[in-house]
């Protein structure tokens, strides 16, 4: 039996690194504030209390603009003293620079003294989505954008609007590329116990779907070298009668049989319950995983890797079940399944060294960060409701003393399962997980 270990963006985060798409567009927003002030203007403005020099900036998102340039110098020490709140701000968000050109437009009841305008409309549009908090989120914005398009009845109109949509995505990417790049490049890792200790846990029996109970615990008898090992047909039979013989007394009578015992006993669960092979199924892009413990541990990075032109990374939408996604296909526009996962799965083996591992043996599936939403659902569907999946157990995050995402989780894992009975079946209850990083683990 093996384990197969789902690593999500909030592993990286539980590891203290800023990947996820807040800390993207607010670190964009904030560098975009320092070319507007030049770095220091900012701080001139709190420490004097009249407003410094502001500059001209634009970049392939967006542009400030100095429309009146004598308007600003008439902004009066008051009128600062007004917006005392941004100056106190050690780092600015998107909501931070409207407020700051509002503030200044307001000052002025004769004419607009600056602007701020979009080169780039999807980036304008995941700016002014507060509700956007993963990169999930930015991936159903763009699909619910492509959906749009769906309703343009002009073919070559909407066909010029995908070219368009994709190329604002493309360069979101590109500029999603560099920032983890740079992060990933100033990081400080180091291993956290708890993360450590459940790659190195023992496979719980009851974790395990009651359909394949026999299977596991066959499979523990012979690593313990309890149970002959048998053909095929022998195996089909010993099973049959094991599940006669030996599970209903095993779980039900509480009979003291050497295996019984053995499946009480943490010694014997950490000797024979261990999985035979562990693979990484890394959705990040990051190497965070294998840097600190992939040694020994086969990784397949499902959706490409920094700086590695032979695994690009893939960053898009991967529900193909959706009702409208038949109508995209319909269209007979190769533009509109540009960045759909499925066909971009296609460019390199992992998608198929990944159906290797779910053909190969029995397995567990163990969630780290991800939160399994729609975004990657049709792989998560092939994972979760394959028959060699016994399990799905969830390690959650802890948000504080009194709250947790496992109830989110759970909910976001449903939406993966046609098999309602199966996922009631494989799914773990909160009683036999646990957080992924503790309160007293988590990094200051």
């Amino acid at each position: 039996m093996n384990r197969i270990v789902v690593i999500g963006n909030g592993f990286d985060k539980a590891h203290g690194l800023a990947t996820g798409y807040r800390d993207f567009i607010d670190a964009y927003w904030n560098e975009f504030a320092g070319h507007i002030f030049g770095g220091y203007s900012r701080w001139q403005t709190a420490t004097y209390g009249e407003l410094g020099t502001l500059y001209h900036y634009k970049d392939e998102f967006a542009e400030f603009k100095i429309v009146t340039e004598e308007l600003l110098q008439d902004i009066s020490e008051t009128s600062v003293k007004r917006a005392d709140e941004l100056w106190t701000k050690e780092a600015w968000n998107y909501n931070d620079m409207r407020k700051f050109i509002s503030w200044l437009n307001s000052e002025s009841i004769v004419r607009k003294v600056v602007s701020l305008t979009f080169q780039n409309e999807f980036f304008w549009h995941i700016s002014n989505r507060d509700y956007i908090t993963n990169w999930l989120d930015i991936e159903n914005e763009y699909y619910e954008k492509l959906k749009e398009l769906l309703a343009v009845s002009d073919k070559e109109i909407q066909h010029q609007k995908v070219i368009k949509l994709n190329q604002e995505f493309e360069d979101v990417k590109k500029s999603l590329e560099k920032y983890l790049t740079k992060i990933i490049e100033n990081a400080k890792l180091s291993s956290i116990s708890s993360i450590q200790k459940a790659f190195e846990n023992f496979i719980e029996p009851q974790d395990i779907a009651h359909r394949v109970q026999a299977n596991f615990i066959a499979y523990v008898g012979r690593k313990a070298g309890l149970v002959n090992t048998y053909t095929d047909q022998e195996a089909n039979d010993f099973i049959d009668m094991f599940l006669n013989s030996f599970i209903k007394p095993l779980w039900q009578k509480h009979t003291q049989t050497t295996l019984y015992k053995g499946l009480q006993n943490d010694v014997f669960k950490t000797k024979y319950c261990q999985p035979e092979n562990t693979l990484f199924l890394n959705f990040n892009y990051t190497n965070i995983v294998e840097c600190l413990y992939g040694e020994g541990k086969d990784i397949i990075h499902i959706h490409g890797e920094l700086g590695n032109p032979h695994n690009p990374i893939i960053f898009g939408y991967g529900d193909d079940w959706d009702e409208e996604y038949k109508r995209i296909e319909k269209l007979q526009d190769n533009d509109f399944l540009e960045n759909i996962k499925s066909v971009r799965y296609h460019e390199t083996g992992n998608y198929r060294n990944f159906l290797n591992c779910i053909e190969a043996d029995l397995y567990q599936v163990v969630i780290m960060g991800h939160s399994c939403g729609n975004s990657d659902r049709t792989l998560l569907n092939t994972l979760l409701e394959h028959p060699n999946c016994a399990s799905v157990k969830v390690y959650y995050h802890q948000i504080d003393e009194n709250k947790d995402d496992y109830s989110q989780l759970v909910r976001n894992l449903s939406r993966n399962f046609n098999d309602k009975a199966a996922m009631r079946d494989k799914v773990v209850n909160k009683g036999l997980c646990s957080p992924l990083v503790p309160m007293n683990q988590q990094p200051a």
